[in-house]
C-alpha cells in the first residue's frame, strides 16, 4: 500500500517508508526499555488489553486526514506490539514440556510468516477494489477473533522480561562471536527489510497500472519462510555445521537479490521465494545458534538480538528510500550489494567451536 499512501499524501518514497519505521523503532528499543516496567504481568490479561488497543488503533486510521496522523497511529502500534509477541511466546513456552519449546517456536514463527504474508494481500485486495481506509477497518475488526479467542485461554504465565542495562551488554558484546552475530544480522536484515520496502515503489516504476493487490502478491514468495521455519534444523543438520549453513542462505539471498535488476515482473514473483528463503533460512539459523550458545545471560543475547533485527529494520525502512528518491533502484540495488557482500564477511569470521559448549 506504499506507493497508494505516497500519492494519496503527496510524499516521496522515502517518506512513505516512515511508516514502516515508526512500527519498528520501538520494536527494536522495546526490549531495552520494556523490562523496566513490565515485569510479573499475566500474560492473558496483556495480551487482551494489548490486542484491544490494537484493534482500537487500527480502526482509528479510518479518521486519519493528514500523513502524521498515519505515523502516529503506527508509532503505538510499534509500542503495542513488543507486548503482544512477548506475551504469545511465554504463553507457548508455558504450555508445553520443556523438551517441545523448540519445536512450538517453530510453530509460532510460521504463524507469524503467515500471518504477514496475509496482512500483505488482505491490504492489498481492500486498497485495491475500495477506499485505502477500508483494509485498515478490515484488520481492526479481524482483531476480535484473538480477541475473542483468549476468553478460551485456560493456562496462564508471567511475562518475564530480563533487563537490559549497560552491564550485562557489555558483558555479552565483549564476546567477539556474539559482536559478529549481531553485525551480520544488521546488515542482512537490512537488505532484506529494504527491499521489501523498496520493491512496490519498483513495481510501480515499471508498470504505473500494477495495483496494491497485485503488489501484494509478489509476497507469495514470503511463504517460503513457514517450512523454514519449521525444518531449519533438520536443514541445517543435513547441510553441516553453522557457518556452511548460513553461507548457503546468504547464497540463495544474493542470488534473489541481483534478480531485482531486472525489468520482468513475473521474474521477480519467482526471485521473491529465493529471496526470502535464504533469509529465512538465516534468521532461523542466527537465531537458533544465539540461544544454543548462551550459556548464560539468555534474556540479554534474546534483547540484543530482537533489538538489532528491528533497528536495522527500522533504518532500512527509511534510508534506502533516501537514495532511491535521489540516485534510483540501481544505487539502491548497489547499497544492498555492498551490505551484502559485509554480512558474509562477519558470517565467515565467526569462531564458532570456541563458542560450543563442551557435552
Amino acid at each position: 500500500m506504499l506507493p497508494l499512501l505516497a500519492n494519496q499524501f503527496h510524499i516521496s518514497s522515502s517518506d512513505a517508508g516512515l511508516l514502516m519505521t515508526a512500527t519498528m523503532l520501538p520494536l527494536g528499543l522495546a526490549p531495552i526499555v520494556y523490562g523496566y516496567f513490565l515485569q510479573a504481568i499475566p500474560a492473558k490479561l496483556m495480551l487482551t488489553v494489548a490486542l484491544a488497543l490494537l484493534m482500537l488503533d487500527q480502526l482509528a486510521f479510518y479518521l486519519a486526514t493528514e500523513f502524521w496522523h498515519l505515523l502516529l497511529l503506527r508509532g503505538v502500534q510499534g509500542l503495542l506490539l513488543p507486548a503482544i509477541f512477548t506475551a504469545l511466546m511465554t504463553y507457548c513456552a508455558s504450555m508445553v514440556a520443556v523438551r517441545q519449546v523448540r519445536r512450538v517456536m517453530g510453530f509460532y514463527i510460521a504463524a507469524t510468516i503467515l500471518g504477514g504474508y496475509l496482512g500483505r494481500v488482505i491490504g492489498g485486495y481492500f486498497a485495491s477494489d475500495y477506499a485505502w481506509q477500508t483494509a485498515y477497518l478490515v484488520m481492526g475488526f479481524v482483531l476480535l477473533v484473538p480477541i475473542v479467542l483468549m476468553g478460551f485461554a485456560k493456562a496462564d504465565a508471567e511475562i518475564s522480561f530480563e533487563r537490559l542495562d549497560v552491564r550485562s551488554i557489555s558483558r555479552v558484546l565483549s564476546e567477539r562471536n556474539y559482536r559478529l552475530v549481531f553485525l551480520a544480522l544488521a546488515a542482512i536484515f537490512f537488505v532484506y527489510a529494504g527491499i521489501l520496502n523498496l520493491i512496490p515503489f519498483r513495481l510501480y516504476q515499471l508498470d504505473q497500472s500494477v495495483s496494491p493487490f497485485s503488489i501484494s502478491n509478489l509476497y507469495i514468495g514470503y511463504l517460503i519462510g513457514i517450512p523454514i521455519a519449521l525444518f531449519s534444523q533438520s536443514f541445517s543438520d543435513y547441510i553441516g555445521d553453522e557457518r556452511r549453513s548460513l553461507m548457503f542462505g546468504l547464497g540463495l539471498n544474493a542470488i534473489g537479490l541481483l534478480a531485482f535488476f531486472l525489468t520482468d515482473i513475473s521474474i521477480l514473483f519467482l526471485m521473491m521465494f529465493c529471496f526470502a528463503g535464504g533469509f529465512f533460512f538465516i534468521h532461523s539459523t542466527l537465531s537458533g545458534l544465539v540461544n544454543h550458545l548462551a550459556l548464560e545471560h539468555k534474556g540479554v543475547v534474546n534483547g540484543l538480538y530482537v533489538s538489532v533485527y528491528y533497528l536495522s529494520g527500522a533504518l532500512a525502512s527509511w534510508f534506502p528510500g533516501v537514495v532511491y528518491d535521489v540516485y534510483g533502484w540501481e544505487m539502491a540495488m548497489l547499497l544492498f550489494i555492498v551490505l551484502l557482500v559485509l554480512g558474509g564477511w562477519f558470517i565467515s569470521r565467526l569462531q564458532l567451536t570456541s563458542l560450543i559448549p563442551p557435552e
